[in-house]
């Protein structure tokens, strides 16, 4: 028993989401009332098996935890949470959604409840008001860079580019030597026809990963995009360009990424390889 317990508790400090793991061990200790051996922990170990029995579609089993907890802190918030999650799990939204307001309007600053509404709305495909929540969440927890994304992959879904670019500036200020955060500003830059800086985003992804394709793909775009409007600057007159190198720099620019790019598929299959190589000749 002691061992499950051991076993159980070293899941929740890694914070893995492991519930067909967690229901094996917790079952023997269940049926024994051996949750009790954990002492002060045994609380944990229940929420852990709510959570896990939610997973794994074992409602009932949900259930049955649920009224020990509720029967044990009547009053607490964190077991209130539990109560939405089962509504939510059962296919009652409104439910869930009124007590993870409650709760919000007890306590503004409750995380939990925040997510969880969030992850609610957006389930429900409820994307103006998963916005606003996300918006509301981050006015007071402006340092969840994971936030910042996700309310920028939103707004790219309603091709809001200003507000999306304006998101991902925030996720590159908390976390800056993340080339992957750096490439979806540029590519966000270049949708916005703002090529100069979508040009320097796509430098910093090679610099931050030497190997990184679709950042070379970037460089080249970029580059040959900008050297088109320069030749035929009527064509497109809304792109921003003020800051791009000079000619002779964008050559070299694009000539190395073309090299890189054909360095990398030189292991591909004969498709792929014909395939990129036209594309980088056209």
């Amino acid at each position: 028993m002691s061992s499950s317990l051991e076993l159980l508790a070293e899941i929740r400090q890694s914070s893995e989401r492991r519930p067909f793991a967690v229901l094996k061990l917790a079952e023997p200790l269940l049926n024994t009332r051996g949750v009790s051996r954990a002492g002060d922990d045994a609380w944990l170990v229940y929420e852990q098996v709510f959570v896990s029995a939610i997973d794994e579609g074992q409602i009932e089993l949900a259930k049955a935890v649920l009224v020990i907890l509720r029967t044990r802190f009547p009053s607490s918030q964190r077991v209130k949470r539990l109560y939405g999650m089962i509504n939510e799990a059962v296919g009652h939204p409104d439910e869930a959604k009124t007590i993870y307001k409650e709760m919000l309007e007890t306590d503004e600053t409750n995380i939990l409840a925040s997510k969880r509404l969030i992850a609610l709305l957006k389930s429900y495909g409820h994307i103006g008001e998963t916005v606003k929540q996300l918006v509301a969440y981050l006015d007071i927890h402006n340092n969840d860079f994971e936030a910042w994304l996700e309310l920028s992959n939103l707004y790219l879904t309603q091709n809001l580019y200003p507000q999306a670019a304006f998101c991902m500036e925030e996720v590159i200020m908390q976390q800056p030597a993340n080339h992957y955060f750096h490439l979806c500003y540029a590519e966000i830059s270049y949708s916005m026809g703002n090529f100069d800086l979508a040009l320097k985003e796509y430098l910093r992804v090679v610099e931050l990963s030497t190997d990184n394709v679709r950042g070379f793909y970037g460089i080249k775009l970029v580059a040959d995009r900008i050297r088109d409007i320069r030749a035929k600057p009527k064509r497109d007159q809304n792109a921003r360009i003020d800051d791009a190198p000079q000619p002779a720099t964008l050559d070299r620019l694009s000539q190395l990424a073309t090299e890189r790019l054909v360095a990398a598929y030189n292991g591909a299959n004969d498709t792929c390889k014909k395939t990129a190589e036209e594309w980088l000749k056209a």
